[in-house]
């Protein structure tokens, strides 16, 4: 999603859409191209990328049968046989694939015995995560109970959609509020998937608790310090889904991972590459951290940094990035470096204006200085 050109939306453009209606024909007389493309292409150009996939979706929804049972049918011989799992395309090449499944989210909606089943089989072509939202919504009950059984299914891809679907901050996900008021049943759901074999799954079981993380912190953490005392593999994900606390400084989960939080350390010789950048340049930033001079133990930090940025409306926009972790022997200076480019992105506007750097250790800050970003 950090990829600056073309936009994500280039990649599924009309070239997209002219290959799905071959599939789609190639798969059934019954479908009618032409409707199919005069429903999709009209203002097709203007729509975001997610505005896109269902704009396709709702063609297949017009050219299709009306009997969703019927259409269902067609939309999967048009799919064929999902690829295997070394095999699955990433990156946009994946997104022609999302129309199938969301279609079965409109046309497929009023039944949720037929559609549930079917974006278990599907999510193996494009993950379901984003199809299976309305049924939460609309079929919450019935929903869990096909999510509960794909805990257990062989496939890794089934699985990860058990968790992925039921987050409760999905990005571009459907908002439910179910989910963001009451996440004990999704935290239980994913229980066992904390440990599971499959990275993707583990990292899916951790974005799931990092959502709640971000709603009810206590909550999240008890789950955290469970599934890390439960097995190593248990223990990786908690250290991830603690990712967002952890930018917050939050002490409970600074302890979980390790890191010695009431310990006493300075920051000196803050400096900047440049006072003045231009978008689009890389900003070098250099400090030293020093532990105090308290006993011989090696002392555990979390280093994180942090941009304030200038915005639109002249408000100051905070940002934590990721640093590392550092060992500092008592009373032993570490020199330590990062950088940060100043690139425009989709995901990110840059404004010219004051900004700043923040050096967070522990999730407090030691020290900060001010730079400039102009046009070049």
């Amino acid at each position: 999603m950090d990829d600056p050109s073309p936009a994500l939306k280039d990649g599924f453009a009309d070239a997209t859409v002219n290959a799905i209606a071959q599939r789609l024909a190639a798969a059934s007389p019954e479908f009618n191209r032409a409707r199919f493309k005069k429903v999709v292409l009209a203002g097709f150009d203007e729509l975001s990328l997610m505005a896109r996939v269902r704009r396709v979706a709702e063609g297949m929804v017009a050219a299709l049968p009306a009997e969703f049972a019927q259409a269902l049918t067609i939309v999967e011989r048009a799919l064929g046989e999902p690829p295997h799992i070394d095999d699955v395309s990433e990156g946009m090449g994946a997104f022609q694939w999302a129309p199938f499944l969301e279609f079965v989210a409109i046309a497929g909606i009023a039944h949720p015995e037929l559609a549930l089943p079917a974006l278990a089989r599907l999510t193996r072509h494009f993950t379901g995560e984003f199809a299976i939202r309305p049924f939460l919504e609309q079929h919450l009950d019935t929903t869990r109970d096909h999510v509960r059984s794909w805990v257990t299914h062989t496939d890794p891809r089934v699985r990860r959609l058990a968790s992925e679907g039921t987050r409760p901050l999905l990005p571009w996900g459907k908002h439910v509020m179910i989910l963001k008021r009451e996440p004990h049943d999704g935290l239980a759901l994913i229980e066992a998937l904390a440990h599971d074999s499959s990275d993707n799954v583990r990292r899916s079981a951790a974005n799931h608790l990092n959502d709640v993380s971000r709603l009810f912190p206590d909550l999240a953490l008890q789950h955290a310090n469970r599934w890390a005392t439960q097995s190593e593999l248990g223990q990786a994900t908690a250290r991830h889904a603690m990712r967002t606390l952890i930018k917050k400084g939050h002490p409970a989960a600074l302890g979980l991972l390790g890191y010695d939080v009431a310990a006493e350390v300075t920051l000196s010789g803050l400096t900047l590459s440049a006072k003045r950048l231009a978008i689009g340049d890389t900003l070098q930033v250099q400090a030293t951290l020093t532990a105090a001079a308290k006993g011989k133990k090696a002392v555990r930090c979390c280093v994180d940094y942090a941009v304030r940025y200038a915005s639109a409306r002249g408000t100051e926009r905070l940002k934590v990035f990721k640093g590392s972790s550092l060992s500092l022997m008592p009373g032993e200076p570490v020199v330590f470096a990062f950088q940060r480019d100043f690139i425009p992105r989709t995901t990110r506007v840059l404004y010219p204006g004051e900004h700043a750097v923040q050096v967070l250790v522990n999730g407090v800050m030691l020290g900060e200085q001010g730079f400039t970003l102009g046009v070049s």
